[in-house]
């Protein structure tokens, strides 16, 4: 009999060409019209629109060249009165301050722009160079950090007639990118030791640390519009290479979007987060190159999660973020209260803005009850589990939770413990103590695999209200990743040969009822962590395997194969973490700190991809 789809058929849009995807993400870099000097040491905030742009002074004799560019050439205008480079500024192309920099010594001269001439005007209290600057105008701006004699925080406020030191930097650096208003501002990298990845935010009286740029440097570039929306890009890393990496800040984290086509520092940034203009620079000799950074205009097609079309009436397509994980990136977030490892226990079905964990070692040996809450943002300390723990399983969400198992002080445990939300419960103990083990699932429904000591194969499956043996591992093993829930998931890695050094890539997926071994992981490691909801679609992450150490490998299961994909910045082991394959936090862990307190959260943008139908 035939179905209702084979009678009716089904609609499919049907498009000559593919929808562009919105917004920053989706946003690209051009060639634009180049400068008519070459040069770097101009200024690296932003001055001008993309379409009315400015590069003033920099580090080619006589230092006071100035252009402006009208969106595809520049033209030669009004010279500065005296040479600047790498000074600060601020404003408009009609109307900006220039404040410091240095020719063979740093400079306090402050010149202001009235759309023909420069005129000098009062000078900045501290002489100094390679600072950042912010403002939404000539009259109401400020520079921040640079170099005197040595790095410094200081920041000062412009009036229009007078330069008022005000709050400091949180970190002295000079070659720093910054961007906002008055009353809102970021500012982030430089060189401090030697390049750094600290972002600080202003809010006008006060700069507090945010989370850290992905990728560390100096003599970047930035444009902003306030604290919680930047573009910085281009700088010199610590290789020392040329980078023409780009990164995105919404007001809370760090995403790294599409690169330059040149890498650069000492460049002039000018625009905003949808619309940048980058010009001049250093890429081993002076640039006159510009580039244009533009998200797609207001009249393309865009992409929505969800989207399913024939591409011009032959490829089926959709749009989704499971297809983007290839290049999805680890952003930094907000550091625990409390570095720790040796405590896979926790939310595992969490979300990257709604997980909490609990438990771990402090330094080795003390073991701790602490139980912190994450918002996406900050980790917050709430009520202790009941029983000091570490190394043991968890499974749950950040308002409903598990603990089980573990090594408290006195050896293995079986210990169980209900989280409601606020207060932790004990509940019926697991009838095999062990800590180390592998674990996922609900507080109504999850597993425990594996563990030690010593090796074991051992699972576990809890209703609810009490653990029952089934099935075990087919390897015996601990220190594995678990991902998924009960009735489809899968453990990854591990210590099979109980020696702590050489790591196992066997990866089991469970049913529901058994357990069957399928294609291993690329590289072998035990104490790694994963992310995932089901058997089809999971990531795993860092882990050990002496020598040569901790790892930063990210890989990604499609169903039926490994995939290595983005690194983390931070390498480490036995750490905790929570979310799916296309979006994950990892928090502590151990590596080349003992007690690693960073967070780092895993995201998938969405990205098109080709369907296979029958």
């Amino acid at each position: 009999m035939a179905t209702y789809k084979e009678i009716k058929g089904v609609t499919v849009q049907t498009l000559s060409e593919d929808p562009v995807l919105g917004g920053v993400p989706g946003a690209t870099w051009s060639s634009g019209g180049a400068l008519n000097t070459a040069r770097s040491g101009l200024t690296s905030n932003a001055v001008g629109t993309q379409t009315a742009g400015m590069a003033s002074g920099g580090s080619v004799s006589p230092r006071q060249q100035n252009e402006q560019y009208n969106g595809s050439a520049w033209t030669e205008v009004g010279d500065l009165t005296s040479g600047h480079s790498f000074a600060g500024a601020f404003g408009t192309s009609t109307a900006s301050i220039l404040a410091g920099g240095e020719i063979s010594t740093v400079l306090d001269t402050v010149e202001v722009w009235d759309g023909s001439s420069w005129t000098e005007t009062t000078e900045i209290n501290t002489a100094r160079s390679s600072m950042g600057a912010y403002g939404s105008s000539y009259t109401a701006g400020a520079v921040v950090g640079g170099y005197s004699t040595t790095n410094t925080s200081l920041n000062e406020n412009w009036n229009g007639s007078a330069w008022t030191e005000l709050g400091d930097l949180n970190t002295a650096r000079h070659g720093l990118g910054a961007g906002g208003t008055t009353t809102s501002a970021i500012a982030g990298g430089g060189q401090d030791a030697p390049n750094g990845v600290n972002a600080e935010t202003w809010n006008g009286s006060t700069w507090t640390a945010v989370s850290n740029i992905n990728v560390g440097r100096t003599r970047w570039a930035m444009t902003a519009t306030d604290a919680t929306d930047a573009l910085g890009f281009a700088g010199r890393d610590a290789s020392p290479a040329y980078v023409g990496t780009t990164e995105f800040w919404n007001g809370s984290s760090w995403t790294e979007v599409a690169d330059m086509a040149t890498g650069r520092n000492g460049l002039a940034g000018s625009g905003t987060s949808v619309a940048a203009l980058a010009s001049g620079g250093y890429t081993g000799s002076v640039s006159a190159l510009t580039e244009e950074f533009s998200a797609a205009p207001p009249t393309s097609a865009i992409l929505t999660e969800g989207s399913i079309f024939l591409s011009g009436g032959t490829g089926l397509k959709a749009f989704g973020k499971a297809a983007g994980i290839p290049s999805a990136t680890w952003a930094s977030g907000g550091d625990l209260n409390q570095g720790r490892s040796t405590y896979k226990g926790s939310a595992t079905n969490g979300t990257q803005t709604a997980t909490m964990t609990a438990g771990g070692d402090y330094p080795p040996g003390n073991i701790t009850a602490l139980t912190e809450l994450y918002n996406g943002t900050s980790w917050t300390e709430v009520n202790d589990l009941n029983s000091p723990t570490a190394s043991m399983g968890g499974a749950g969400t950040q308002t409903a939770a598990l603990n089980f198992g573990g090594l408290p002080p006195t050896g293995p445990g079986a210990t169980n413990e209900s989280w409601d939300g606020t207060s932790w419960t004990e509940v019926n103990d697991l009838n095999t103590a062990r800590g180390n083990m592998a674990s996922f699932g609900l507080q109504t429904a999850a597993i425990s695999a594996g563990g030690r000591t010593p090796t074991k194969a051992n699972v576990e499956s809890w209703d609810g209200t009490s653990w029952t043996e089934v099935n075990d591992l087919n390897t015996a093993r601990y220190d594995a990743a678990g991902v998924g829930t009960t009735p489809s998931a899968l453990v990854a890695g591990g210590d099979a040969a109980g020696d702590s050094t050489s790591g196992s890539n066997t990866v089991e997926s469970w049913n529901g009822t058994s357990w069957t071994e399928i294609a291993e992981i690329n590289t072998s490691r035990w104490g790694l962590s994963g992310g995932g909801v089901d058997d089809s679609n999971a990531i795993v992450f860092s882990g050990g395997n002496f020598p040569p150490g901790y790892k930063v490998l990210t890989e990604f299961w499609n169903g039926s194969s490994w995939t290595e994909v983005a690194d983390m910045s931070v390498a480490r082991a036995l750490g905790s973490s929570s979310g799916s394959a296309v979006s994950a936090v990892a928090m502590g862990g151990q590596g080349t700190s003992i007690n690693q307190a960073t967070t780092e959260e895993w995201t998938s943008d969405n990205a098109l991809s080709t369907v296979t139908v029958s």
